[in-house]
């Protein structure tokens, strides 16, 4: 789930033919990321004790990969050159056409069907809530364009977006949570127009996993009804600074640069260890058990994973932090 992450590096006119081996190609046509957000969905549903009918999973993993999708063949635009390109770049900056305009459109009306027709209403609204920080983010870190139409487009999408949400049937603080996050995506992307470092204020790889993790969570968040709005909000922090995790160690690694990487995973080690002491002890649901303990398990293997990558291809490196966040969801059975 990593690919929406990194910036493109520069090269030369024309990328070469290079043999992409059979384990790369999940990766390289975005499926991971789909099949992370289903089965954290799938694992979710088993803790919350209710059950979810395929066509949720079908509707997740389309919309997952649409995501992905859109954001990396709009990260081409932004490359010079292309000799450099990484595998799942060279291979979105050679079809980008093809997918703009013979992929994007009718995967997206199959995903405008399934909303109105087969999606739950209150699963359509908490994820049309959720498509616009989406769109805010891909406005504000992968768009290319000048910063004047940017901006514009940032305003109305999240002003709108704002009036949209204040009228949703959801619960209210699920709006007003909402609308703060929205609020905020837009006064952190004009800082970024106007050259201030985001770096600093929200990465690229946080704004993504928080993304990332709300949307595995919203069927569950629906579904399972929760009496307050803390423990849907402990439970998509946890996935949220696991998925921080897994996209900041792939940047650190390609940027040969470890910098507040273990800082990270030390931080989301006590925060789910915090998690699972108040569980014990009764002051949250157990419901959020089985999560706490896979994210425990994924945050050993990714820091074994990270050890591992120090001697393998970058590209091995991608699908073995992956595989970090699937290989323990069994814990959440336990």
């Amino acid at each position: 789930m990593n690919a929406a992450l990194t910036d493109l590096p520069p090269a030369s006119e024309a990328a070469p033919a290079k043999p992409t081996p059979w384990w790369l190609w999940p990766h390289v046509l975005s499926l991971e990321a789909p099949l992370v957000a289903v089965l954290w969905q799938r694992a979710l549903a088993h803790a919350h004790g209710i059950r979810l009918t395929p066509l949720l999973d079908v509707g997740l993993a389309l919309a997952c990969w649409l995501i992905y999708v859109i954001d990396r063949t709009l990260d081409t635009f932004g490359a010079k050159n292309v000799v450099e390109l990484d595998a799942r770049h060279a291979f979105y900056h050679r079809y980008r056409r093809v997918l703009m305009f013979g992929v994007i459109p009718p995967a997206l009306t199959l995903l405008a069907w399934m909303a109105f027709f087969v999606i739950p209403e209150g699963v359509l609204w908490q994820a049309v809530g959720l498509s616009l920080l989406v769109a805010l983010y891909l406005a504000s870190w992968s768009a290319q364009g000048s910063r004047i139409s940017r901006d514009v487009f940032i305003a109305i999408a999240g002003l709108g977006g704002i009036m949209l949400i204040s009228h949703m049937p959801l619960p209210a603080g699920f709006r007003f949570t909402l609308s703060l996050l929205v609020l905020a995506v837009m006064v952190l992307s004009f800082l970024r127009q106007l050259d201030i470092r985001m770096g600093n204020v929200l990465p690229k790889e946080l704004a993504a996993a928080l993304l990332f993790a709300m949307g595995c969570t919203t069927s569950t968040r629906f579904l399972s009804m929760p009496e307050t709005i803390y423990e849907p909000i402990l439970e998509a922090l946890l996935l949220a600074l696991l998925f921080a995790c897994n996209l900041h160690g792939i940047s650190t690694r390609e940027r040969n640069n470890a910098t507040g990487h273990k800082a990270l995973v030390i931080g989301t080690l006590l925060f789910t260890l915090a998690v699972l002491w108040l569980i014990e002890f009764g002051v949250l649901e157990h419901v959020l058990r089985g999560p706490a303990q896979a994210v425990l398990g994924a945050l050993v293997l990714h820091t074994l994973a990270q050890r591992a990558g120090k001697h393998v291809s970058l590209d091995a490196h991608r699908v073995l932090v992956d595989l970090a966040l699937i290989l323990p969801l069994p814990l959440a059975w336990l």
